[in-house]
């Protein structure tokens, strides 16, 4: 039970494109990799670092602080319980200033640490490699609390708040089959990303009909449509089920003009 006092809500919500939460409703979620920069100053000078992550990320709003939100990341959602998410290991954001010392500390330690690995006796490594590779995998939970936002086709919103956005994430753990990171120089251009990603279309997270909370359209002409969706997957969703997800669907136009 979700205390009712609490700024955050028991629900994580997804966006996408149609073609997305189709896609999700038919197979469940499939893993991309997300590219990621984190900002930090060293001694008054800022540096960064960029790289690539498998992930899928979610938002931690009410329905009344989603409007905005939509409009970065697609008028199409899926809102699925927090139990579900505890379930599935889904995990918040770390959120960091890139200011801070802490930040520019923690980055500088984990650079430190890489570099102390082939200075240690061989029989000692696999620990050590192990306890590397947890201390390294925070760096895939963690945004920094401000900055530049840059949308696909170059779009750029200066000083945005990430923070703002309440992310969750889920993040495959290291040891899959998958590289933990890929290096932005392997995915600066949308061919190379599609071509990644393909390699990890295998990577899943699955839901249950009961999981889900809201599904979100972007207007009422979509709302046959995506009933029409949930029919064609008979294997997936029954009749109770659609008749109860249909009365759980918003529109944008909803959500703007109502809540």
């Amino acid at each position: 039970m979700v205390n009712k006092e609490s700024l955050y809500p028991g629900i994580l919500f997804h966006f996408t494109s149609k073609e997305g939460l189709e896609g999700i409703l038919h197979d469940s979620f499939s893993v991309s990799y997300a590219r990621e920069k984190i900002e930090f100053s060293i001694e008054g000078k800022a540096e960064s670092r960029e790289f690539a992550v498998p992930m899928i990320s979610f938002c931690d709003l009410r329905i009344s602080e989603l409007k905005s939100h939509m409009d970065k990341y697609g008028s199409y959602g899926i809102g699925l319980t927090k139990n579900w998410a505890n379930k599935n290991g889904l995990n918040p954001v770390f959120y960091v200033n890139q200011y801070s010392p802490l930040t520019s500390d923690f980055i500088k330690a984990v650079g430190k640490l890489y570099n102390q690995l082939n200075n240690i006796p061989i029989e000692e490594q696999l620990t050590m490699e192990k306890a590397y590779m947890d201390i390294l995998n925070t760096y895939r939970y963690i945004k920094n609390y401000e900055g530049d936002l840059v949308r696909k086709g170059g779009e750029k919103t200066e000083n945005y708040r990430f923070a703002d956005e309440r992310e969750w994430r889920f993040v495959p753990p290291i040891g899959s089959d998958l590289f933990p990171f890929v290096p932005l120089g392997k995915i600066e251009t949308d061919e190379q990303k599609e071509e990644l990603n393909k390699g990890i279309s295998h990577e899943r997270v699955s839901f249950q009909p009961e999981d889900i909370k809201y599904l979100i359209v972007e207007s009422d002409s979509d709302i046959t449509g995506l009933i029409k969706h949930l029919k064609r997957n008979k294997e997936r969703f029954d009749e109770e089920t659609i008749q109860y997800l249909a009365s759980r669907i918003l529109t944008v136009e909803q959500i703007h003009d109502d809540v």
